[in-house]
């Protein structure tokens, strides 16, 4: 959970001490909140594409002022629903944090090999269950992301249960630093039932 203030990079909130999160870091640029959803709805479904590059320029003070041997990777989407869509709105993020910041931008490292149920209205556990097993490191990457660090760009943070499927398989891989990069986050006991 954020603190108030920054207590540094070594502070952690009671519940990541009580069981220690698979990310090395969240940085959202905004709550969840009536106002945020807007954006990101209108962005995802609206096809409002310019949207993507104000949210990368609302995401450039987060990032580490160490960036060696950092790659941006958008959280995958199923290819029917880049079918429907058109676009996958993370990658879309990814790739303008890429232009404003200078970092590699790779968005074929994941692959969501298994269709997943929309999220909207699933509770942390039905969002687990959902996820579970459907991303997958492309075989192009195998082998090349050893001690890598990766910035993974979802557009909004809920339970977690995405970002955690995409961080277990990316940590398994070799990646040794991953932090999640996001829109908005809906904050505990808060509900963001648009993803």
């Amino acid at each position: 959970m954020p603190f108030e203030y920054d207590r540094g990079a070594q502070s952690y909130c009671a519940a990541c001490l009580a069981k220690p999160p698979k990310h090395d870091g969240i940085r959202a640029a905004v709550k969840y909140d009536d106002l945020s959803a807007k954006v990101a709805l209108r962005l995802k479904y609206s096809g409002k594409i310019g949207l993507a590059r104000v949210i990368a320029q609302q995401l450039v003070r987060h990032l580490p002022e160490d960036r060696d041997n950092i790659i941006i990777t958008p959280v995958p989407l199923h290819w029917t629903r880049m079918w429907s869509r058109s676009f996958n709105q993370s990658a879309l993020i990814g790739r303008a944090l890429s232009a404003q910041s200078g970092i590699a931008f790779a968005p074929d490292i994941l692959v969501r090999h298994k269709r997943t149920p929309s999220m909207r209205g699933l509770n942390a556990n039905g969002r687990r269950k959902a996820v579970g097993q459907a991303f997958a490191v492309h075989p192009k990457w195998r082998g090349r992301l050893k001690g890598s660090r990766i910035i993974l760009i979802d557009d909004v943070l809920t339970t977690g249960a995405t970002s955690d499927g995409c961080i277990s398989v990316l940590k398994r891989s070799g990646a040794s630093w991953i932090q999640l990069f996001c829109w908005a986050r809906a904050l505990r006991g808060e509900s963001a039932e648009q993803n």
